[in-house]
């Protein structure tokens, strides 16, 4: 039976992972906020520094993309971590975790642009193409979070087989459970 202690201490009994409180796969959702919130903070600190023709506004929405790229960063380290190190996935969640890679990788880089490209100009309110490619990385941003968030949410991703519905678990695997990939709810 998991208790109250089993969870807060060890986080996984199930023989995977180092046992500690954290788990090297639980790094990416701890981080994941940060960038985000960043990144879209830019994106509408911007569109207020130019309805408002703030110089300074840009500024602060310029520091808010580079935080955002950076973080970014670190948290796409910590996702490939959690790529390779997570014990449990159902087969629809690993065939979704590329696709929320790739698209979050190109989020990524567009906004990389717009943040160099508004630094080179920091003495200046940034163009109306830097603008639109914020807000075209904003909506690949958004994009690929939703592919995580359903990836965890309604495939499983990383989730214990045994915190899950019967017919979820069947589709599990790498947990040497008598479940495998491509059966179960999650489809082949």
């Amino acid at each position: 039976m998991l208790t109250a202690s089993d969870t807060l201490i060890f986080a996984h009994g199930t023989g995977h992972g180092w046992g500690g409180p954290i788990e090297p796969w639980e790094f990416h959702p701890m981080l994941i906020h940060f960038p985000i919130a960043f990144l879209l903070s830019g994106v509408v600190v911007g569109l207020s520094a130019w309805w408002r023709g703030q110089l300074s506004a840009e500024r602060l929405a310029t520091g808010l993309f580079t935080a955002g790229v950076l973080s970014g960063v670190v948290t796409a380290g910590a996702g490939l971590l959690a790529m390779y190190t997570a014990p449990d996935n159902t087969a629809m969640a690993e065939r979704l975790m590329p696709v929320h890679l790739w698209v979050q990788v190109a989020a990524l880089v567009l906004f990389a642009v717009v943040s160099w490209l508004r630094w080179r100009a920091w003495d200046t309110a940034p163009g109306l193409p830097t603008r639109i490619l914020g807000w075209v990385a904003a909506v690949v941003l958004i994009v690929g979070s939703g592919i995580g968030g359903y990836m965890v949410y309604h495939a499983g991703a990383a989730i214990e087989p045994r915190l899950l519905a019967p017919s979820m678990q069947e589709g599990h695997h790498h947990s040497g459970g008598e479940g495998s990939a491509g059966t179960g709810a999650d489809g082949p």
